[in-house]
C-alpha cells in the first residue's frame, strides 16, 4: 500500500515538471509551422509573449526571401499557476516565400521600457522552386498542382503578343482557373507595370465558362484585361499576378463527404511574362504607332458661319498623345483647331481608342474654298512601315462670315388672345433659361472649386508626391489604399491608371504634361464621386 502511494506521488510529481517545463518552454519563443515549403507557399509565424513581455502591442519580425502578407493576428490570455497570474500574448503572422532558395524569421529583438530586453535567435527556412509557378500553360500547372496534393486553383497570364514596336499594343489578359470549392477569392497583389502606358480593359461583366484542361473540366475566367503599350525598347518585364481564396478541402470520400471538410487559405500568382520590345525604325520618327484609320466628315458651313471639318483617328495605339493632321498645302482660311478628347473602348477583348479633333475654317472671301488635303504619318508595326493616312481635298462654296448680315423680319399684327400667350411663352422660356443658368453656374463653381484642388495636389510636385497627395484625399475619403489598387471597379481601374503613369514618371522612362495629370487625377476623383 505504501509502495503504491509513492508511486502515485512521483508520477504526480513528474507530471507537474513536465507541465512547468512546458509552460516555462512555451514562454517567450519564436516558431515557424514548417521549415520547408514551396514558392508562394505560406508559413505561419508564432511568437510567443509572457509575464511583462505580453504587454508589447505590437512586434516587428524581420523576414529574409518571405514576405509577410498581412497584420498579425493577436490572442491573449490569463492563466492561474500555482497562486500567480501568468499573463501570456501569442502574435501569428502569415509570410509567403518569393524565391527558391534559403529564407530567414528573425532575429527578434524585443526592449520594454525598462530596458528589460528579450532576443529569439533567427529561424532558417528552404524554399523549394515550384515548377507550377513557373509556367502559364494551364495544363502544366494543373498537372504539377495535382502531382503535389494541392488544390486546382490557379492563375495564368497571357499575351497576345511577345515581340512588338516601342508604343505598339499588346493585351495581356490574367484568367483564373477553378475546379475547387471556393468560398471566397480575392486578387492579392498586382504586378506594377512602370514600363508600360496602362489602360485598364473592363471584365467585370464576364462570366466564368467550362473549358477543359486536358481531361480536366475547370472554369475559366478573366479577372483583369490590360493595354500596354511599352515606353521604351529592350526585354520588359510583366510582374505575377496572386490571387488568394478560401478553399473547401473535402475530409472524407464516404456519404457525408460532401458536407464534410475544412476550410483553408490558399494563393498562387501566374508566372512572370516578358515582351521583347524593337526601337522604331529612324524613318519613323514623330510617327503614331498603330494599325489606324484616319476618317473626315465632308466640309460643311452653316449660316455663314465657320467650316466645320471634323476628324477621328482610331485603331489599335496609344492616341492620347498623337499630333493633329496636318493640311498638306496652305489655305486661304483662317484655321481653329478644337481638341475633342480621347475615348477607349474598354468592354472588348482588343480595345480600339479614338481621337477627335474639329477644325473651324473662317474663310477670307467668298466663293470657291479649296480644302487641301489632311495628312498624318503613322508608323503600322504588323508590316514594319510607316505610310501616311489621309482625307482626301474637297472644294466647297462659302461665304465670308465677315460679310454675314443679320436680316430683319417684319411680323403681322397679333390679335389680343395670341399676344397673351406669347408673352406667357416667353415668360416661361425666360424662367427656364434662368433655372438652367443657375444650374450651370452651380456646376461650373462645383468643377471650378475640384480644378483648384487638383492643382493643388500636381502643380509644381513630382509623381513621389503627387502620390503622397492621391493618398491622403483617398485616406480622407476612407478609402483603403491597398484595397483600392485591387479593386475590381471604374474607381480602381482610375487608381490604377493613375499609379501606371506615376511610376513611369518617377522611372523617368516618360514625359507627361500637367495637363494629362490632371485628367488622370479627375478622373479618380469623378470616380469616387459616381461610386459615393
Amino acid at each position: 500500500m505504501n509502495i503504491q502511494h509513492s508511486t502515485c506521488n512521483i508520477q504526480h510529481f513528474v507530471f507537474l515538471g513536465a507541465l512547468l517545463f512546458a509552460l516555462s518552454a512555451a514562454a517567450n519563443d519564436l516558431s515557424v509551422d514548417r521549415h520547408s515549403l514551396r514558392v508562394n507557399e505560406s508559413v505561419t509565424i508564432t511568437v510567443s509573449l509572457e509575464d511583462a513581455f505580453a504587454t508589447v502591442d505590437d512586434i516587428d519580425v524581420p523576414v529574409r526571401n518571405l514576405t509577410i502578407s498581412s497584420t498579425p493576428s493577436v490572442s491573449s490570455e490569463f492563466s492561474w499557476i500555482n497562486g500567480s497570474v501568468v499573463r501570456r500574448k501569442v502574435f501569428r503572422f502569415v509570410a509567403r516565400a518569393v524565391a527558391p532558395g534559403p529564407a530567414r524569421v528573425g532575429p527578434v529583438v524585443i526592449v520594454l521600457p525598462d530596458g528589460e530586453r528579450e532576443t529569439f535567435a533567427a529561424v532558417v527556412l528552404q524554399v523549394l522552386p515550384d515548377r507550377a509557378a513557373g509556367s502559364n500553360e494551364p495544363s502544366t500547372v494543373l498537372r504539377e498542382l495535382l502531382a503535389t496534393g494541392r488544390d486546382p486553383f490557379f492563375v495564368v497570364a497571357e499575351a497576345d503578343k511577345s515581340e512588338v514596336y516601342v508604343g505598339e499594343q499588346v493585351v495581356v489578359t490574367w484568367w483564373l482557373y477553378n475546379a475547387a470549392t471556393v468560398h471566397d477569392w480575392q486578387i492579392g497583389s498586382v504586378p506594377k507595370l512602370a514600363e508600360f502606358w496602362v489602360e485598364e480593359v473592363d471584365v467585370r461583366s464576364s462570366q466564368a465558362t467550362q473549358t477543359f484542361v486536358g481531361e480536366y473540366v475547370m472554369q475559366r475566367m478573366p479577372i483583369r484585361r490590360v493595354a500596354l503599350f511599352p515606353l521604351r525598347s529592350g526585354t520588359l518585364p510583366i510582374g505575377s499576378m496572386e490571387v488568394e481564396a478560401a478553399v473547401m478541402r473535402r475530409s472524407s470520400g464516404g456519404p457525408f463527404g460532401l458536407f464534410e471538410g475544412n476550410v483553408v487559405d490558399v494563393s498562387f500568382s501566374s508566372a512572370p511574362l516578358s515582351v521583347n520590345v524593337r526601337p522604331l525604325p529612324a524613318t519613323a520618327a514623330g510617327a503614331v504607332v498603330g494599325d489606324l484609320a484616319l476618317n473626315c466628315t465632308k466640309p460643311r458651313q452653316k449660316n455663314g458661319g465657320p467650316v466645320l471639318l471634323d476628324v477621328s483617328l482610331s485603331g489599335r495605339g496609344n492616341l492620347r498623345s498623337a499630333a493633329a493632321p496636318r493640311f498638306q498645302n496652305a489655305l486661304q482660311a483662317d484655321v481653329q483647331l478644337v481638341d475633342r478628347g480621347t475615348s477607349i473602348d474598354r468592354s472588348v477583348p482588343i480595345p480600339a481608342m479614338t481621337r477627335r479633333w474639329q477644325y473651324l475654317l473662317f474663310p477670307a472671301r467668298s466663293g470657291s474654298l479649296m480644302i487641301p488635303t489632311l495628312t498624318l504619318q503613322s508608323f503600322l508595326p504588323s508590316m514594319a512601315t510607316t505610310r501616311v493616312l489621309r482625307c482626301e481635298a474637297s472644294t466647297l462654296n462659302v461665304s465670308a462670315a465677315e460679310r454675314v448680315a443679320s436680316r430683319g423680319a417684319t411680323s403681322s399684327p397679333l390679335r389680343s388672345s395670341s399676344r397673351v400667350w406669347r408673352v406667357a411663352e416667353i415668360a416661361a422660356a425666360a424662367l427656364a433659361l434662368v433655372l438652367v443658368f443657375l444650374l450651370i453656374a452651380r456646376f461650373v463653381e462645383r468643377r471650378r472649386r475640384e480644378s483648384r484642388r487638383i492643382r493643388q495636389i500636381v502643380a509644381d510636385r513630382s509623381p513621389a508626391q503627387i502620390r503622397e497627395a492621391v493618398h491622403e484625399r483617398l485616406g480622407q475619403r476612407g478609402i483603403d489604399v491597398t484595397k483600392l489598387m485591387r479593386e475590381s471597379s471604374d474607381r480602381g481601374d482610375a487608381y490604377r491608371a493613375l499609379r501606371s503613369l506615376l511610376d513611369a514618371l518617377e522611372g523617368d522612362r516618360m514625359t507627361a504634361d500637367e495637363r494629362e495629370l490632371r485628367r488622370r487625377v479627375r478622373e479618380l476623383l469623378d470616380s469616387l464621386q459616381s461610386a459615393a
